[in-house]
């Protein structure tokens, strides 16, 4: 598959769907000390982190020429989900993956990128937007596209591609429908998410029913790995 198939592919047969919105993917860890319980408490921990990473996108996407021009501003919609919980000495490491969805400010008529190379000559978009579409990147690598992947793989099979678009599109908008306006609005559904994940995939963290007070010096009950002096005993 050549680049002018490529080319194509953006512009006439998807029309360029993976940039309508732009979602941004960010996969990254939080720790939090102490166990399942006083999740609520970490509430601003998480926004503050998808607030930085947000703050990221909109500083790093910009056009390559001698004065820079910025994509995007804030993102429309913001996806938060757990990837995975684990257990540490004393602390539990949250794994998330955050998607938000951007409007590129060089988005033209019908959805057309305004700075593609294929209409404007010369390619001033930044990196990450040049290596979408990659032929031979697989998925969950850097510049995969589910549409181009089956374009290269079919030999430009039109009804191929066009299944790989109407996908594409599905995808999209169920992300973009199940996503929240704000950063506090999407940490808030994220919390019982991780709660819900610990207590299937850590059950030794979930608290015990006990007869009695553990010892002042042994384990405290809710699975913190704190001396229960030093955890629930002291309230």
């Amino acid at each position: 598959m050549v680049s002018n198939d490529v080319i194509r592919v953006c512009t006439e047969l998807c029309g360029g769907i993976c940039c309508r919105p732009w979602w941004a993917i960010i996969v990254y860890t939080l720790r939090k000390n102490g166990g399942i319980s006083g999740l609520g408490d970490i509430k601003k921990t998480i926004a503050r982190s998808v607030r930085e990473r947000i703050d990221r996108v909109v500083t790093n996407y910009v056009t390559t020429e001698p004065t820079p021009r910025r994509l995007f501003a804030r993102p429309e919609r913001i996806c938060l989900h757990v990837e995975d919980v684990a257990q540490g000495q004393g602390f539990l490491n949250i794994r998330l993956r955050a998607m938000f969805a951007f409007r590129c400010a060089f988005e033209g008529e019908e959805g057309f990128c305004l700075i593609h190379p294929a209409i404007k000559g010369v390619d001033i978009r930044p990196r990450w937007c040049r290596e979408l579409g990659t032929p031979g990147r697989k998925p969950g690598h850097e510049g995969f596209c589910r549409i181009v992947d089956t374009a290269v793989s079919s030999d430009m099979d039109m009804e191929k591609i066009k299944k790989a678009v109407e996908i594409e599109r599905k995808v999209n908008d169920s992300h973009f429908q199940r996503g929240f306006g704000t950063v506090e609005e999407a940490v808030e559904e994220l919390i019982p998410e991780i709660r819900r994940l610990a207590r299937e995939k850590l059950p030794q963290l979930n608290p015990r029913r006990i007869e009695k007070s553990p010892g002042r010096n042994e384990p405290c009950f809710c699975g913190s790995g704190k001396k229960y002096k030093k955890c629930h005993g002291r309230f």
